[in-house]
């Protein structure tokens, strides 16, 4: 008996201790979020402040595409032969009728064509002669003479088959041969592509052709602004596309000095849907979403005024506002969420007012 008597009395001591403890506790609770509510009394609330400025405002709808030169042109073998030489590769800058490619040069058209044009010289520059003495007539010297041309121009082509060469100027993009590879007549053999520039087409759904517009921006999808690069909406179809069930449109890209894009490549595009060159735009944390719509406050001589606004277009976390402030506004941009119109204010760092608050909101809590 006597034991489960100080058992009792032990544990009944245990709770005594442990209520007088959280009363404490509490107490320094109470009196920190008093002390934090007088602090805010004599000084203001702590927030932090920007002064609005118009700024370029845009929306976008993005789209997966590959892009292709807009000028490109392929070269097909046109005759049965091995590789002898690639001087060129992939990635290479030439000019209009630069040497890509060569063949044998035994081989058998293009030394028949040597030895035809051979003959055809040999025989007009003696015609040329006679002729000039009125030795033959001129129907004579004209026959050879044509003989002469018809012969230069086979053996221009029979080059032209042997020592092939960039059909445009651009870079070379594609070489589907290697040296001493045995090739037949039609074998694609090098692509290059032009400089004027690049072109994408992709495809609309319907709930977002009417958003899309011909000279419309349209910008290759990058992550950092430095590096986009900027082209227009050149077409919009309006008439949709029966397999894919949607609109294709077609974009250009003035990009001929960008060594990072390559035809063929796939890649993501933004096309520009809407712009205001001059928009106030908040972000969502510097907004308070009412019954009524959205409202901010601003700061007007150390004092806080909740004012109504207008939203726009959004962008993700960004929204444009049509109505409600103006340039110049001092917005309360951080620590705006125990505000009301007539607060006072202590325009500090925004850490800073976000700590107070944070701190503010934890006291008041308990």
């Amino acid at each position: 008996m006597f034991v489960k008597f100080g058992k009792l009395f032990c544990l009944a001591a245990f709770f005594a201790v442990f209520f007088l403890v959280s009363c404490a506790k509490n107490n320094e609770s109470v009196t920190a979020a008093l002390s934090m509510e007088q602090l805010y009394a004599e000084n203001g609330q702590p927030v932090s402040v920007r002064q609005l400025e118009a700024e370029d405002f845009s929306v976008y709808l993005k789209y997966p595409t590959i892009i292709y030169a807009s000028s490109e042109s392929t070269a097909y073998s046109l005759l049965s032969d091995v590789v002898r030489s690639i001087p060129k590769k992939v990635g290479d800058r030439v000019a209009q009728d630069e040497l890509i490619l060569s063949f044998s040069a035994e081989n058998q058209q293009l030394q028949q064509a040597l030895l035809s044009h051979e003959n055809a010289l040999a025989a007009f520059n003696r015609s040329n002669a006679l002729f000039k003495n009125n030795d033959i007539s001129r129907q004579e010297f004209e026959t050879v003479k044509m003989r002469y041309e018809a012969a230069k121009a086979t053996l221009r082509a029979a080059n032209d088959m042997v020592y092939v060469k960039a059909p445009i100027g651009g870079t070379i993009t594609q070489i589907n041969v290697r040296p001493t590879e045995n090739v037949r007549p039609g074998a694609p053999l090098f692509t290059v592509s032009g400089q004027a520039g690049f072109e994408a087409r992709f495809y609309v759904g319907v709930d977002e052709i009417d958003r899309i517009a011909a000279g419309a921006r349209v910008f290759i999808d990058s992550n950092t602004a430095a590096s986009k690069t900027e082209g227009r909406i050149t077409q919009v179809s309006l008439i949709m596309d029966s397999q894919k069930q949607a609109f294709p449109v077609t974009a250009f890209f003035d990009a001929k000095d960008d060594r990072r894009l390559i035809s063929g490549m796939g890649l993501d595009i933004a096309v520009e849907t809407y712009r205001n060159e001059k928009a106030l735009v908040l972000s969502r944390s510097e907004l308070l979403s009412t019954e009524k719509g959205y409202s901010a406050f601003i700061s007007e001589g150390n004092i806080a005024r909740q004012v109504a606004v207008q939203v726009g277009q959004e962008r993700g976390l960004v929204l444009e506002i049509k109505s409600g402030l103006h340039e110049g506004d001092m917005l309360i941009c951080d620590g705006l969420q125990r505000l009301s119109t007539g607060t006072n204010l202590n325009t500090v760092p925004a850490t800073i007012a976000s700590a107070g608050s944070f701190a503010g909101s934890t006291a008041q809590g308990r």
